[in-house]
């Protein structure tokens, strides 16, 4: 009786107990407490939704970075597709040979800015305007010279290859110059090497040809020009021409272009001071033979530079 009695109570407090301890494992809603070894594992899963969630942004930002990698990649293969359309762009205008008639009107600025250029005088220019322009004796260097290629706007508007040699000196000038003109559609009715001429300058102003390095002398004198050392040009010389009294006569060069010895009369192509063609020279250094006292040389600009 006693026994029993004692028993009972013992399996009463075992229960309190294990009861207990199944209460210490689990909250008030039975979610497991984090205390525990489950619980520890909830916690360490818990972290790593997070942890993906900013793998997922870096993973984003990686494939964003990988798509403007690439659009970067498109765009400098776009980027050199189109250098390599723009250089062969000037590459076909610079082959055409001077004189030729060009559309310029779907070309973009920079294309057109670069047709405006020069360089030295290669084997094949040389062998061009030797015993012609430069003579035999011709004692100016090679080196001294510039071969310019523009632009420029001819009597009828059409566009044409233009080109010059010049003095190194004032090859950048002489660019900018006609790029100048261009731009205002400055009527110029042909620019070609003197050499084209057999370098006969009477035979080139009565073609109203532009042009500048000729190495002569000047007319009825055993002075040399300027030309000869490519520091002066003559523009629109049939228009412009070389007027002088010689004997108390009036003396007109070329002889074809008397009639444009009055400059009283009203003519688009005669150069007159301030207007643009004067005003693009002179503002970059160069005189104008229109405004000599004793004779007059409407064609003509120069440059003087230091030796």
């Amino acid at each position: 009786m006693y026994s029993k009695k004692l028993w009972l109570p013992g399996i009463f407090l075992i229960c309190i107990v294990m009861t207990a301890c199944r209460k210490k494992e689990t909250d008030e809603f039975g979610t497991p407490n984090r205390d525990t070894d489950v619980n520890e594992n909830v916690s360490y899963n818990g972290p790593p939704d997070d942890n993906v969630a900013v793998a997922m942004d870096d993973k984003d930002v990686k494939v964003k970075e990988s798509i403007n990698g690439s659009s970067d990649e498109a765009r400098s293969l776009n980027g050199l597709e189109g250098q390599v359309r723009t250089d062969d762009i000037i590459k076909k205008y610079k082959g055409f040979s001077a004189g030729t008639a060009v559309d310029t009107s779907g070309l973009d600025g920079k294309i057109r800015d670069s047709l405006f250029c020069f360089q030295e005088l290669d084997q094949s220019i040389i062998d061009r305007i030797y015993g012609k322009s430069y003579k035999e004796y011709c004692d100016i260097p090679y080196s001294d010279l510039r071969y310019v290629r523009v632009l420029h706007t001819d009597f009828d508007g059409q566009t044409r290859i233009g080109e010059l040699i010049v003095n190194k000196a004032i090859a950048q000038d002489v660019a900018d110059i006609f790029k100048e003109l261009y731009e205002i559609s400055y009527p110029i009715e042909k620019m070609l090497l003197i050499d084209e001429y057999d370098a006969d300058d009477i035979k080139s102003m009565e073609d109203n040809n532009t042009s500048a390095f000729n190495f002569r002398y000047i007319e009825g004198t055993t002075k040399r020009s300027v030309h000869s050392y490519g520091l002066a040009i003559d523009i629109n010389p049939l228009y412009n021409p070389y007027v002088r009294t010689k004997n108390d006569k009036l003396e007109v060069l070329p002889e074809s272009a008397a009639e444009y010895a009055d400059r009283t009369r009203d003519n688009i192509y005669y150069i007159k001071k301030d207007d643009p063609c004067y005003k693009a020279f002179t503002s970059r250094g160069f005189t104008w033979g229109g405004d000599w006292k004793s004779k007059k040389d409407y064609q003509h600009f120069e440059k003087k530079i230091n030796d």
